[in-house]
């Protein structure tokens, strides 16, 4: 495959960053302060509001940025093609994606341009969404932090199988060589696919794990066990289009199952901690069932 760019480098200037935003008030004005720290500063710093009913447009519209708007919630991937349909037509060659609850390092974008500028062939490139341990008392924050990581492993991958959503990097033209995101994945699961899609279609992902952004967000033990359902219905779901990629439904089952007996097995003899093994218990059988529904929707 001919090489995506021809750049020695892949300045600042020539990445667009790209938020999508759903009902993100409270995590607003956090997020404007990661995007004005960034430095080098990006050429553009696109964002949409994809239909919120709280103050998101409103304060999103006060800030220095710009703004789309879907009049109606149309889910992450259709968000996602808004953004870099918007950057590609106005003539950016890259675009970063980062979620409203995430605050990336200040120098983000020398360090995915330089990763780009190492490899003209690789299509995307990108690494962890990390959560800190949360403090004693929030539970379901400190089991996602040791549990639930968003990530492609503890080893760079000069050909990852995909790249978490919350702080990927894609040569737009790629995206546009697939079709970009599929529009079905409404909540989760978009990156998984459209990762997929793109190795399908010959192109490589990098995945850095030393490149990182902080996660803000908070759950509750609800909140919890209705993310793990819908990461892994979504996962799957991505996973059995495209059957002729790895990993395969068969990994991703064991997988889970192994998380189901270590999370409950390391809250009781580690923490002596009943709760958090409950609460693993019931996260990882969400999870499962998570599967089992993306299967048979396949």
């Amino acid at each position: 495959m001919a090489p995506l760019s021809s750049e020695p480098r892949v300045p600042a200037h020539r990445i667009a960053v790209c938020v999508p935003c759903f009902q993100e008030e409270a995590r607003i004005p956090a997020l404007l302060d990661a995007l004005r720290a960034l430095d080098p500063a990006p050429g553009v710093v696109i964002v949409v509001d994809d239909g919120s009913t709280d103050r998101t447009a409103a304060l999103l519209a006060e800030a220095d940025v710009e703004l789309l708007r879907h009049s109606t919630n149309q889910g992450l991937g259709a968000a996602r093609n808004t953004l870099w349909r918007r950057a590609r037509a106005l003539g950016f060659p890259i675009v970063s994606f980062l979620d409203a609850d995430v605050t990336p390092p200040t120098d983000w974008l020398r360090r995915v341009g330089a990763l780009l500028a190492e490899d003209p062939h690789v299509a995307a490139v990108g690494g962890r969404n990390v959560d800190p341990l949360a403090p004693e008392g929030r539970r379901p924050d400190q089991w996602r932090a040791r549990f639930w990581t968003q990530d492609v492993g503890p080893r760079p991958l000069a050909d990852a199988p995909m790249l978490v959503g919350a702080c990927a990097t894609y040569r737009i033209e790629a995206l546009h060589d697939v079709c970009g995101f599929q529009e079905s994945f409404r909540t989760n699961g978009e990156d998984v696919d459209v990762g997929r899609r793109l190795r399908a279609a010959g192109h490589r992902l990098r995945y850095d794990p030393a490149l990182t952004v902080e996660h803000r967000r908070r759950d509750d033990a609800r909140s919890l066990v209705e993310l793990c359902y819908r990461h892994c219905r979504d996962g799957m779901r991505a996973t059995v289009r495209t059957p002729t990629e790895s990993p395969g439904p068969l990994a991703l089952v064991l997988g889970m199952g192994r998380k189901a007996v270590r999370a409950p097995a390391a809250a009781l003899v580690k923490r002596r901690d009943p709760l958090e093994a409950a609460l693993g218990a019931a996260a990882c059988s969400a999870g499962l069932v998570g599967y089992a529904v993306g299967w048979a929707d396949r």
